[in-house]
């Protein structure tokens, strides 16, 4: 395994997401974890140099939407029927899968180097190994997410 990866915070995720979207994004950690089961609607997985995965990022269903909205200024009205739809559309999910992209660098602030391997959107099953990574005991943070005249959604960041 190589060296340590550090848990990005409320603060590196901001300022990723201000960058990225060009806006004044509002993050908070809570206190509980806001993301089981089946609320997760977008799945992210990093894995270091030797192919080990080593993070995972979970989305809900309104963050997977309005991250790629937000990075691709789709109307308003488009994320709202996209949000009534209950699930992530296809092109949005491939806008948010670069936001996740980009985001390897909040855990490369260590020895480790990770990269974004895969993401797996609602209704495709998630690879078993991921699956096996969520149920060990890992560092998690919990984060809400707000991009303004977008909306507010949920996000959580583990790492082992």
């Amino acid at each position: 395994m190589t060296g340590a990866a550090v848990m990005p915070d409320e603060r590196d995720v901001r300022a990723l997401l201000n960058g990225l979207l060009d806006r004044s994004v509002t993050v908070t950690r809570e206190a509980a974890p806001v993301l089981p089961g089946r609320d997760v609607h977008l799945v992210g997985s990093y894995v270091d140099d030797d192919g080990e995965i080593r993070a995972v990022v979970l989305c809900d269903q309104v963050l997977g939407t309005v991250l790629g909205a937000a990075l691709a200024l789709v109307p308003t009205p488009r994320v709202e029927e996209a949000l009534a739809s209950g699930l992530v559309p296809p092109d949005l999910a491939d806008n948010t899968r670069e936001v996740l992209n980009v985001g390897a660098s909040m855990f490369n602030e260590g020895e480790a180097h990770l990269k974004l391997r895969d993401t797996w959107v609602v209704p495709q099953p998630v690879a078993d190994d991921v699956v096996g990574f969520l149920r060990v005991p890992c560092q998690r943070h919990d984060l809400r997410v707000e991009v303004p005249g977008y909306g507010t959604g949920v996000l959580a960041l583990l790492l082992r």
